[in-house]
């Protein structure tokens, strides 16, 4: 066991040295050779993950930096270091509202981290847009919603409805609300009753355009 130790500090020395020196596939090699000396569940292999993590971010590798911190985090889940490194992963791949939810994280465990300050600034104000742009989306869909499904309404005003949901459905802040409002299972749900032909037509239609 103590040899084992030993060759963990040696190699994560090494690739600390490495980092340092801005050698980074050599920095990469060290902590990745020192993870397979490691236990599954040590607290070194936590460190480990975590600075190998901090490799793959200067690559801009940001899938693997979710993944080495997200497995560091299961081990020591309020370290710092993994949240503030995975959350940069997240704002990188688009996950805004994962990375705002680790900086909340970062600044309940760590109240005087003055890094993460303007981080959980910005994302918060991301988050908080998004919201209001989601909330207004979801009132057009139900607006449409309700001309789309309801027979008693004009067959011009439906058809437009039923276009004005195709547009939205071809942005993806659109297409998520759709999605979450369960328009397929509606629209289909609809085409099995549909008695005005031209209706069913616009629908039918419309639906190959945005399936092709």
């Amino acid at each position: 066991m103590s040899k084992m130790i030993d060759d963990f500090n040696k190699l994560k020395e090494k690739g600390n040295s490495a980092f340092k020196q801005g050698d980074y596939e050599a920095a990469l090699d060290f902590y990745t050779k020192a993870l397979k000396v490691t236990s599954d569940e040590s607290h070194e292999r936590a460190t480990c993950l975590k600075n190998r993590a901090a490799v793959y971010l200067k690559q801009g590798q940001n899938n693997n930096v979710i993944d080495d911190c997200s497995k560091s985090l299961e081990i020591v889940p309020d370290d710092p270091k993994a949240l503030f490194r995975r959350c940069q992963a997240y704002e990188a791949v688009g996950k805004i509202e994962e990375a705002y939810t680790d900086a909340k994280h970062i600044h309940r465990v760590d109240p005087g981290n003055k890094a993460i300050q303007p981080v959980l600034s910005r994302l918060f104000a991301i988050v908080t847009k998004r919201m209001q742009e989601n909330e207004q989306i979801q009132n057009k869909v139900n607006n449409m919603f309700k001309y789309v499904f309801d027979p008693h309404t004009p067959t011009d005003k439906r058809v437009t409805a039923v276009n004005n949901l195709v547009v939205l459905a071809r942005e993806p802040s659109g297409a998520n609300v759709l999605i979450k409002s369960g328009v397929a299972k509606k629209i289909n749900g609809l085409l099995k009753c549909e008695t005005n032909d031209e209706i069913y037509l616009v629908l039918v239609s419309r639906l190959r355009a945005h399936s092709g």
